[in-house]
């Protein structure tokens, strides 16, 4: 029973709920953020941590600064293109979809304020490392997602992988044993 009901949370309509609760989450908490902070400068730790409110025309560290449609149209096709992977993609496992869910968040997030503002909004600062880009909750939710699905495809998926083709293995021996015996090999 428990082997079923996981099965189906990892794929289908379990799946779909479970990346939307957390890209909703991260949402919520980004915008939420943005609003807080957006027009206010807070010390917080004098020359290592401050909230510093930014108004960011284009990507990490300004690429493509004033160019805010080509990265809106960049944003909108990586979704598309990431939504049908995920489509096609039948081995996930809980840390492939916290993943998942980070990244469609965090690029959510921006595309939002992109979409809605002109502009992102940031304003974590990190002064102890000198000329390092303002960012926001959405940044820090992408970043973690790419993260999280890189340990997944380097590490977690390989080992699917590896079961999959042992039973593969098999059943071919299987079938070769079988023939074999019949005196068709």
């Amino acid at each position: 029973m428990k082997n079923k009901v996981f099965k189906r949370y990892k794929s289908g309509l379990y799946a779909l709920l479970f990346i939307l609760g957390i890209a909703v989450c991260v949402l919520f908490v980004d915008m939420l953020t943005k609003i807080l902070t957006d027009g206010i400068s807070v010390r917080i730790w004098d020359g290592v941590f401050n909230f510093v409110s930014v108004h960011n025309t284009g990507g990490a560290w300004s690429i493509l600064n004033e160019h805010t449609w080509i990265l809106i149209v960049l944003t909108f096709l990586f979704l598309i293109a990431f939504f049908v992977f995920n489509y096609f993609f039948k081995q996930r496992t809980n840390l492939y979809l916290v993943g998942f869910a980070l990244v469609v968040g965090g690029a959510g997030g921006n595309l939002i304020d992109r979409l809605f503002l002109g502009y992102v909004r940031d304003f974590i600062s990190l002064d102890f490392l000198g000329n390092f880009p303002v960012f926001n909750i959405a940044d820090m939710c992408l970043l973690a997602g790419v993260i999280v699905l890189c340990v997944f495809f380097l590490f977690s998926y390989p080992k699917l992988n590896k079961g999959k083709l042992k039973k593969q293995e098999k059943y071919v021996l299987s079938k070769q044993i079988k023939l074999y015996k019949k005196g068709d090999l």
